[in-house]
């Protein structure tokens, strides 16, 4: 992965020659908005602006054929996140602006991509009814679905995105940087607040709103994810519990990730980190 990374660096037509490629060879176009965030956070908003517009091209080429405008609004969040940390806004701030970003990003798809939305609305139809078990559901239902799954779509692979963006920074030009901003990470006692008031909300109303608790409970899990980092980098925890988090997190996301945004609220509130110290902690 570094060598894409320099491979991107050598020169802006390099850049703009494998963004553009990426984005056109369909399983490995999520690579093109974190190599515009790189040179954003690298050279500037001059040289990712560059980049960015040249990039447009090939996704306005998917776009004609496809009617799906998501390469758009990832690139775009990606780039608007990658800004937001070269004006040296702080991780936390990242994460809340994806949360709106992506909430911005499905509305503008429910309401200006009607034939994709439509395509993602009976592709989830049809997923349904494989599953044994499970009723028809009215229309409304479905569009809830689908536009909830696709914000949460937006937000990680916004999330992810300008991380592996960060992380190839990290390792041309500030080696391990990128895992101590991650592993400080923690959100303010006041955004926990407003998250959390937000699901209480959304259970009060759950017949209508139950379906957004994951992603307004988003930006907890990743500070959540972060703080687990701490942990495993301050005791010299084996890898192998860093790998095995993830691991459960596949298999059992109903478990795993409601305990982690617990302890994301947990640490936003005490910060766990001035209270913990490990004897072997760098």
């Amino acid at each position: 992965m570094q060598s894409i990374a320099k491979f991107a660096m050598r020169s802006p037509l390099h850049a703009i020659g494998l963004s553009a490629f990426s984005t056109l060879v369909g399983f490995i176009s999520w690579l093109s908005p974190p190599i515009v965030a790189l040179i954003l956070l690298s050279k500037g908003l001059r040289g990712g602006g560059n980049v960015f517009l040249w990039t447009l091209i090939p996704i306005g080429i998917v776009f004609h054929f496809t009617g799906d405008p998501t390469l758009l609004f990832n690139l775009t969040s990606v780039f608007l996140l990658a800004l937001a940390l070269r004006s040296r806004f702080s991780w936390e701030h990242v994460l809340v602006l994806a949360f709106f970003l992506s909430l911005f990003g499905t509305l503008l798809y429910h309401s200006f991509a009607p034939v994709a939305f439509q395509r993602l609305i009976d592709f989830v139809s049809q997923l349904l009814s494989m599953i044994s078990g499970i009723p028809a559901l009215e229309n409304k239902d479905l569009v809830n679905i689908v536009m909830f799954s696709y914000s949460l779509q937006l937000y990680f692979y916004s999330i992810a995105g300008i991380c592996l963006a960060r992380w190839w920074q990290s390792c041309l030009y500030n080696p391990f940087g990128f895992g101590r901003e991650f592993r400080s990470l923690r959100l303010h006692p006041y955004v926990a607040t407003v998250a959390v008031l937000a699901v209480i909300f959304c259970i009060v109303f759950i017949d209508r709103l139950w379906l957004w608790i994951p992603l307004l409970a988003s930006p907890l899990f990743i500070a959540a994810l972060g703080l687990m980092h701490w942990v495993f980098a301050a005791a010299k925890i084996s890898s192998f519990w860093s790998i095995g988090l993830y691991v459960g997190l596949l298999l059992a996301p109903e478990i795993f990730a409601p305990l982690l945004v617990s302890i994301g609220i947990i640490d936003s509130f005490f910060d766990l980190r001035s209270r913990y110290k490990f004897s072997n902690k760098e």
